[in-house]
């Protein structure tokens, strides 16, 4: 099998996922401050999936503090915050391996679509992504997600 074909989609996908990734911009700014429990209750590692207006979201304790996102998988539904957190690695060459994301990649339970936690965005293809919210933490241990 040769290398990557830089012509075909799921190669330059690939490279535009890891761009969104690495940049790490925050999610869009949303002005309502929602009540989602206490910091203490997530260990490091950990998440807590919280009903919020309607919408089930998975908050997660990353090194880099907490992230949100939807509870939904864009393709086909499932409950995607009770899927398995690892880390993943980027595209290279045949028999190397550069690890990436360690800690941050959330797979669908369903179908195995990866996510990235701090981001959102699908790392399978330009386009996909899961909605990300930002999570605050009060000086008295209180979470809130704006959505």
């Amino acid at each position: 099998m040769s290398a990557c074909n830089p012509d075909s989609h799921p190669c330059k996908a690939i490279p535009a996922a890891f761009a969104v990734a690495d940049a790490a911009a925050a999610p869009k700014k949303r002005n309502r401050e929602i009540e989602a429990g206490r910091a203490d209750e997530i260990p490091l590692g950990g998440r807590k999936i919280v009903e919020i207006d309607h919408l089930s979201i998975g908050i997660f304790h990353l090194r880099d503090g907490f992230h949100a996102v939807r509870n939904q998988c864009p393709h086909q539904g499932a409950e995607l915050c009770k899927g398995s957190i690892h880390g993943t690695h980027r595209p290279s060459d045949v028999g190397e391996f550069e690890p990436a994301l360690d800690g941050r990649v959330l797979r669908c339970p369903w179908h195995g679509w990866e996510f990235d936690i701090v981001t959102g965005k699908g790392l399978y293809n330009e386009k996909d992504r899961v909605l990300a919210y930002e999570v605050r933490v009060h000086d008295d241990g209180r979470l809130t997600v704006l959505i």
